[in-house]
C-alpha cells in the first residue's frame, strides 16, 4: 500500500528522504563537534551580529570548549577501565580548564595576521551561519545550518540528475548516495566544505541546462554558484571554473556542440574574473597558505622554498595514499567505474564529474596532510554519487526492456489438463 502510494507521487521521495536522514542526525550525539576552524566561523559570525571581537570571542570559544568537552566524556563513557562517574567528571573539567587556556587570547590558534588573514578574506561561510547562530546559538545553529547544507546539496543532486534526463528514482538513488558518502557528512560539519559542495554541484546543475540548451537559467546558475562559492573560498571557485573550463572545451573537441563552447567560455570568463578579484582586493595567495602548511601556522620562521617542499610533500603523500587504496580499494574502483559510466552515458555530466573530481584531487594537492585529506578531498565523492544514480538509471531502463523483462513461470503444483486425443469416430 505504501509503495503503491510512493510510487504513485514520486515527488513525495526526496522529501521522505530527506526526513528520514534529519531524524536520523537526532541520534549523532556528541559525533558532531566543533573544529578549530568552527570556532573561527562562529567568531566571525557573531562579529556580524554585533558584538566586539572580545564578545565573539568568549561566546565562539565557550561553545567550542563544551563540544571538545562533551566529545571528550562521550569517548572516556566508552573506556572499559573508566568508572561510572569519570565520564561526567571529564566533562566537568575539560570545558572549564579549556576556557581558562584561551579566555585571555586572541584566537585559539594563532594571532598572526597572516593566518587570520585567510580567515576575513572568505566571509561566505559565517554570513550564512549568521542568522542561524543568531536564533538558535552557536552549536544548535551551527548543527541546524550543517543540517540544511547536506539536505540542500542532496535535492540539488537530485535535480541536476533529473536536469541531465535521468528518471525519478534513479535521481532519487543519487540523493541517497550522496547523504550517505563523505559528502553528506562533512557536509553536516560546522565548517565550509558544505557551502561549497553546495555551490559546486550548482555550478554543475548550471553546466547541464547550458548544455541542454537552456542557456539563460544555465548561466545564471552556474555563474550564481561560482560567485558564491569565490565569497566562500576563492581558491577553490578559481579551480573549479578554471577546471570545468577545461572540460568543457575538451567536450567541445569530441562532440563540436555550441552548447560546450558556451560553457567554456562562461568558465574561462568566470576564472578570469576571481584571478582579477583575488588580485585587486590584495587577498592571500598560495604563498601565504604554503608558509601557514610548513611553518605550522606561523608558529616558526617562514621557509625559502615552500614550492619545493610541496612537491616533495605531495611525492611522499601521494606514494601513501596509492598504498592505503591498494590495501582497500573500495574507494578507487568506485571512482573509476563511476567516471567510465558517466563518460560513456552522462552526456556532459561526464566531464563536468570529472572538473569536480579534479578540483578536490587539486585541494588536496595544495595541502597534502593526512589529517586533512579526507575534508579537502571531499568533492572527489561527486562523481560516484552521480554515477551510483547513472547505473540505476541502466538497471531500471533494462528491466523495462523486452530482454530484461520477468517473466512469469507456470506454477509446477498445478497438474496441467489432461487432453483427450482419442478419435470420437
Amino acid at each position: 500500500m505504501l509503495r503503491s502510494a510512493l510510487l504513485g507521487r514520486t515527488w513525495l521521495l526526496p522529501l521522505l528522504v530527506c526526513a528520514v536522514y534529519a531524524l536520523a542526525q537526532l541520534t549523532a550525539g556528541s559525533s558532531w563537534t566543533l573544529f578549530p576552524d568552527s570556532y573561527r566561523y562562529a567568531r566571525a559570525a557573531e562579529q556580524q551580529l554585533g558584538a566586539t571581537r572580545e564578545e565573539a570571542h568568549r561566546t565562539a570559544l565557550k561553545a567550542f570548549c563544551t563540544s571538545r568537552a562533551d566529545a571528550a566524556a562521550e569517548t572516556k563513557s566508552l573506556d572499559p577501565l573508566a568508572g561510572s562517574t569519570d565520564a561526567a567528571d571529564a566533562r566537568a573539567s575539560d570545558s572549564p580548564a579549556c576556557m581558562t587556556r584561551w579566555s585571555d587570547a586572541t584566537d585559539i590558534t594563532t594571532a598572526d595576521d597572516r593566518y587570520q588573514s585567510i580567515f576575513s578574506s572568505r566571509p561566505g561561510y559565517p554570513l550564512l551561519a549568521a542568522p542561524f547562530i543568531g536564533a538558535l546559538g552557536v552549536l544548535d545553529g551551527m548543527r541546524a545550518l550543517g543540517l540544511v547544507l547536506a539536505l540542500a546539496g542532496s535535492l540539488m543532486v537530485r535535480g541536476l540528475l533529473r536536469s541531465a534526463g535521468l528518471g525519478r528514482l534513479p535521481a532519487v538513488v543519487g540523493q541517497i548516495a550522496f547523504l550517505v558518502s563523505p559528502l553528506g557528512w562533512w557536509s553536516l560539519q560546522a565548517l565550509s566544505e558544505g557551502l561549497v559542495t553546495v555551490c559546486a554541484l550548482g555550478t554543475v546543475w548550471g553546466g547541464v541546462l547550458m548544455a541542454r540548451g537552456r542557456r539563460l537559467s544555465g548561466a545564471a546558475l552556474f555563474t550564481g554558484a561560482l560567485a558564491a562559492c569565490a565569497v566562500t573560498r576563492y581558491s577553490t571557485a578559481l579551480l573549479l571554473a578554471a577546471l570545468i573550463a577545461a572540460a568543457a572545451l575538451a567536450s567541445w573537441l569530441l562532440r563540436r556542440s555550441r552548447h560546450d563552447l558556451l560553457l567554456a567560455g562562461a568558465a574561462t570568463g568566470c576564472a578570469v574574473v576571481v584571478q582579477l578579484a583575488m588580485n585587486l582586493l590584495g587577498l592571500p595567495s598560495s604563498e601565504v597558505t604554503l608558509q601557514d602548511t610548513f611553518t605550522r601556522h606561523f608558529r616558526s620562521p617562514d621557509v625559502p622554498d615552500p614550492w619545493a617542499r610541496l612537491t616533495d610533500l605531495n611525492l611522499r603523500y601521494w606514494g601513501h595514499w596509492f598504498a592505503e587504496q591498494a590495501a582497500m580499494p573500495f574507494f578507487l574502483v568506485a571512482l573509476v567505474v563511476s567516471l567510465w559510466v558517466l563518460i560513456r552515458r552522462g552526456g556532459v555530466l561526464g566531464p563536468l564529474a570529472c572538473a569536480v573530481a579534479l578540483t578536490g584531487a587539486a585541494q588536496v594537492a595544495a595541502h597534502p596532510l593526512v589529517q586533512e585529506a579526507d575534508r579537502l578531498g571531499v568533492l572527489m565523492w561527486v562523481p560516484m554519487t552521480l554515477g551510483i544514480a547513472l547505473i540505476a538509471e541502466g538497471v531500471q531502463d533494462f528491466r523495462r526492456s523486452p530482454i530484461g523483462r520477468t517473466v512469469r513461470v507456470p506454477d509446477s503444483t498445478v497438474e496441467p489438463q489432461r487432453v483427450d486425443t482419442t478419435d470420437p469416430r
